[in-house]
């Protein structure tokens, strides 16, 4: 048998003390394609969205007071060149109405620069008239920068899901 084949069989031994028996198993495993490795190329120009909160957390209390929460987005120039003049758009849904959700925010905040590998949470006004739903949905988006060909991180949709006492 080649050393090409005998790579391809796993052999398992398995031994039981007591009688001194012993079985050989030969398993043949399905074939692995071979993938191709990889290397990440930084790009020139490349915005992304990697993570959105609340202030104070939603929560069914909180929304109970009507106490008011600030959506907080967190975008990082993952490029290598200062951005300037970023836009990031939000919107959050109450998904409850049966004739289409309606928009609790629509906001576009202006990043002026960020620099390469920054990391910047941008402060949506704050939400005071927030209904009390168990679900809503988060839309953010970045509008590409100039010479960004991956685009693919700039928009995220979240469903958020409130959890409480209702």
């Amino acid at each position: 048998m080649g050393s090409a084949m005998a790579g391809l069989i796993l052999i398992v031994i398995s031994a039981t003390l007591l009688g001194c028996q012993s079985s050989i198993e030969v398993v043949t495993p399905a074939v692995t394609p071979i993938f191709p490795v990889v290397t990440a190329v930084p790009q020139a120009h490349a915005v992304a969205i990697i993570g959105v909160d609340f202030d104070p957390a939603l929560d069914y209390s909180q929304i109970l007071s009507n106490g008011g929460v600030t959506l907080l987005v967190a975008v990082e120039n993952q490029g290598l060149a200062t951005e300037t003049n970023v836009e990031l758009k939000a919107r959050l849904l109450d998904t409850a109405d049966e004739i289409g959700p309606r928009e609790l925010l629509n906001d576009t905040v202006l990043i002026r620069s960020l620099a390469p590998r920054e990391v910047r949470v941008v402060r949506f006004d704050q939400v005071t008239d927030l209904p009390l739903r168990e679900r809503y949905k988060l839309v953010a988006e970045l509008t590409p920068v100039r010479g960004e060909r991956e685009l693919s991180d700039n928009a995220r949709s979240f469903d958020i899901l409130v959890h409480g006492e209702n």
